[in-house]
């Protein structure tokens, strides 16, 4: 699905194809989620990364993309570097290389990537701090607003965006979503949702847009962007935040 002539959400997948960078666009993978899970006494099935690579497989099949990149988070643990972070991420620096013949990697900071500048010297990708300028884009985690005040298109991630629905029973469920809108000063923005299928994150149709977005509460109208839900091999345009907030 195109959202601009330079931008497309590839059908079924919570991957952005960016055609003038000749990229994937994703955020927050979370790496070693199921390791670090099981230290705190929580086991769940160890299948993050299968579906990650399974993800990105599809998405470079079906656009023919070089390059990737990760709009913060690709690791879970805050306080260290988990050995379980560390073997996912080489793990799929490997079969990026190797598989799916990825000739580079950007990396930009999330606020769980701490300590991720000592892998640099074993493993081969580009990061960057709070924010990265790549051709027309400004990329950003989101747990602050970019310094950079160009008339570029900004991507982020952080917020794991989802759509909450409910079946007869009252029994809620949860599809995640690509949001699409503007900015106060004019310029667009792109909230990507997240790769780990585990991780929580907001309703935008039930949460208080304050809480979805604290950063931009005076700078963005998310009842004003659109959701685009994906699943079972397609995406779907679902309006706008304000209408599904009345449903």
């Amino acid at each position: 699905m195109r959202l601009t002539d330079d931008l497309e959400l590839v059908d079924g997948l919570p991957v952005m194809h960016i055609r003038s960078l000749n990229a994937l666009a994703c955020a927050d993978m979370h790496l070693g989620y199921e390791g670090v899970m099981a230290d705190r006494g929580s086991f769940i099935p160890k299948i993050n990364l299968k579906q990650i690579k399974s993800t990105l497989r599809a998405a470079v099949s079906k656009t023919g993309a070089a390059n990737i990149i990760v709009d913060g988070d690709i690791k879970n643990e805050f306080a260290e570097v988990h050995v379980e972070e560390f073997n996912e991420f080489r793990e799929l620096m490997h079969f990026l290389k190797e598989e799916l013949h990825i000739k580079r990697l950007f990396l930009v900071k999330g606020n769980h990537d701490n300590f991720i500048d000592r892998l640099r010297p074993a493993l081969d990708f580009e990061l960057y701090g709070q924010e990265a300028t790549i051709g027309d884009y400004i990329f950003f985690h989101g747990e602050e607003l970019p310094k950079s005040k160009a008339r570029k298109i900004l991507v982020m991630g952080h917020l794991h965006p989802a759509i909450a629905v409910y079946n007869k029973t009252g029994v809620k469920e949860k599809l995640p979503c690509f949001l699409s809108g503007k900015m106060n000063d004019g310029r667009s923005i792109v909230v990507l949702p997240a790769m780990n299928g585990f991780a929580g994150g907001v309703n935008v149709n039930r949460d208080d847009p304050s809480d979805i977005a604290p950063v931009f509460s005076k700078m963005l109208d998310v009842d004003g962007m659109r959701a685009y839900c994906f699943g079972e091999g397609e995406t779907f345009d679902f309006g706008k935040v304000g209408q599904l907030r009345q449903l």
